[in-house]
């Protein structure tokens, strides 16, 4: 005879609950509706807390037990109570299949316990999970995108978290973020006003990329004086001119003369609040001239040829609207991944492997915008990322094949099938491609091309991705001389001489600026193994520091475009 205990006899909820997820899910969130003045007490509370100990932190809308997106994100009550866990949150239908299918582990003698503290809540009739108030606000600000953002919580400011090397980099700059975001708004630099100026009511495409790094734009600044829609990102633009010394540059715009001050940068707050709820990997928006503002290309468009060529559409049903937002949601979880660079890297430890066609992706005879590859794949070809996210959305949700014109469970590059995530241990689908982030760059960068291949990849990869100037030290040709005039700009491009360099078979005293040079070669339209001085004509392979004539321009007190210099007197004088 069973001698057990009516306590442990009785049937928790959970138990009951596991052929019927979704009833009790329901029942959950009913039984909501009665405490939500206390759920709001108990969370504002928390928050207060918080702001403390937790001034800036990264949030992930994914739950913390099983990775998967947060559909409806809720937290123990206990876990609140005792203040923890900020910055981790579960989905409700997740948890509650993680606690069924661990409860030998997780549910002893009326208790329930978090999986991430292991604090235990007793229950009776309900389990004692809350909405979490917290991520359900932060996920309406962001227009339920699923991006990663840094939260700031004293002033209540949400930046997406930067993806690949800048999100490395973030938390140096949590201060000027800060402060661009602290400062008053300069009515003059909004997205509004500037349109009317330059746009009148006219439909246009914007282009929402970094005038310096061709990044996708997170933060949008200007100069003070810049009357231009087009943007920098702010935190490219910080680490930028970090990595050169400098505190300013002028604007790289054509047309546009202004000089940007990194202490006088303006905020354009309206296209940052676009930006922050549009799709992270879309970069094109279209100005509606009813609506008055700018439209995320991708929320708007009722026909993708990568996602067509995949599955049949009919462009105007609702059904059609809802695979392809489905599909876009997640793209964009797999853009916004951080393990996106990181993947990146470790497949270019290996020489290129295999052929390289990125005009058109094979499957859909489409021109690739997002490389991507899985994580199984060891050559170097790729496909686009939305057709391989309806291949992923295929192996996660088999309800959605109807349509479908070759159906696959396998990557379309190395053939290595797809594993659906069945226990919380399993590695979700999600995770199993990446983003080929130097690729991108390369697409995004090199725009005159008429046949991107392999060898053209190769070379971008030398120049772009690891810019080199090879330097031997040499004596400066100038410090013989008596005196000469000489306008303060680098013979190559231009700009203002701050570093000067020169030739190492150059003897004139004019010079290129370093920075000026680097950046030549970073976007590929330099190269030093053809380039040659335009002033002698001699190859400028190698080059050499101008130490003497830096020092000497180290004296000048002011900005000046000419000068008059004595190098045996070691002086230098503005030319009137």
């Amino acid at each position: 005879m069973d001698q057990r205990s009516p306590q442990k006899q009785q049937s928790s909820p959970i138990k009951m609950s596991i052929n019927n997820i979704d009833k009790i899910t329901y029942a959950i969130k009913d039984s909501w509706k009665s405490q939500m003045d206390e759920n709001q007490k108990l969370f504002d509370q928390f928050l207060q807390y918080c702001k403390s100990q937790y001034p800036v932190f990264n949030i992930k809308f994914t739950c913390s037990i099983s990775g998967e997106w947060l559909e409806q994100p809720v937290s123990f009550t206990q876990c609140i109570i005792d203040k923890k866990h900020l910055n981790d949150c579960f989905d409700l239908k997740q948890i509650l299949k993680y606690l069924i299918q661990n409860d030998s582990n997780f549910m002893q003698d009326g208790y329930i316990q978090c999986p991430l503290c292991r604090s235990k809540s007793h229950f009776k009739k309900d389990i004692p999970l809350i909405p979490n108030l917290f991520f359900q606000q932060l996920k309406q600000q962001l227009n339920d995108k699923s991006k990663p953002i840094t939260y700031y919580l004293s002033t209540q400011t949400l930046i997406p978290f930067y993806p690949g090397f800048l999100g490395k980099e973030q938390f140096q700059y949590n201060n000027q973020i800060q402060q661009i975001f602290g400062q008053q708004q300069d009515v003059q630099q909004s997205f509004s006003t500037i349109r009317k100026i330059t746009k009148g009511n006219e439909s246009f495409k914007y282009f929402h990329v970094c005038l310096l790094g061709n990044i996708r734009i997170q933060i949008p600044v200007r100069g003070k004086q810049c009357r231009h829609l087009e943007c920098y990102d702010f935190l490219y633009l910080q680490w930028y001119m970090q990595q050169r010394d400098q505190k300013q540059l002028k604007c790289l715009l054509l047309g546009c003369q202004e000089i940007i001050n990194l202490n006088e940068l303006q905020l354009d707050s309206e296209l940052y609040e676009i930006g922050l709820k549009s799709f992270n990997f879309s970069s094109d928006f279209i100005f509606d001239p009813q609506s008055s503002t700018l439209l995320d290309t991708y929320s708007i468009t009722n026909y993708d040829p990568q996602i067509a060529a995949y599955k049949k559409l009919v462009p105007t049903t609702t059904e059609t609207m809802n695979y392809i937002k489905s599909i876009y949601d997640l793209t964009d979880r797999i853009y916004s991944s951080t393990k996106n660079q990181e993947l990146t890297d470790k497949f270019y430890e290996h020489p290129l492997n295999g052929d390289l066609n990125i005009i058109k992706d094979s499957s859909t005879n489409c021109k690739v915008e997002i490389p991507c590859r899985c994580i199984r794949c060891d050559k170097v070809n790729v496909c686009d990322l939305r057709f391989m996210s309806c291949i992923l959305n295929q192996v996660q949700h088999p309800e959605n094949r109807n349509g479908v014109k070759t159906y696959s469970v396998a990557c379309p590059l190395c053939n290595n099938p797809f594993s659906p995530k069945k226990r919380h241990r399993d590695q979700s689908v999600h995770e199993q491609v990446y983003v080929d982030t130097k690729m991108l760059n390369f697409i995004t960068t090199i725009k005159n091309f008429n046949y991107l291949n392999k060898e053209k990849y190769q070379l971008f990869l030398q120049k772009k991705l690891y810019p080199t100037l090879r330097f031997e030290e040499l004596e400066s040709p100038i410090q013989e001389l008596d005196q000469f005039n000489l306008k303060l700009r680098c013979l190559i491009t231009n700009q203002k001489l701050r570093n000067p360099i020169r030739g190492i078979y150059c003897h004139h005293p004019e010079a290129f600026d370093e920075n000026s040079l680097t950046d030549l070669c970073s976007t590929g339209q330099l190269d030093l193994n053809l380039a040659q001085c335009p002033l002698c004509q001699q190859s400028i392979h190698k080059l050499t520091h101008d130490n003497t004539f830096k020092e000497l321009l180290g004296q000048l007190q002011g900005d000046f475009d000419e000068v008059q210099v004595f190098p045996k007197l070691k002086l230098i004088k503005q030319l009137k």
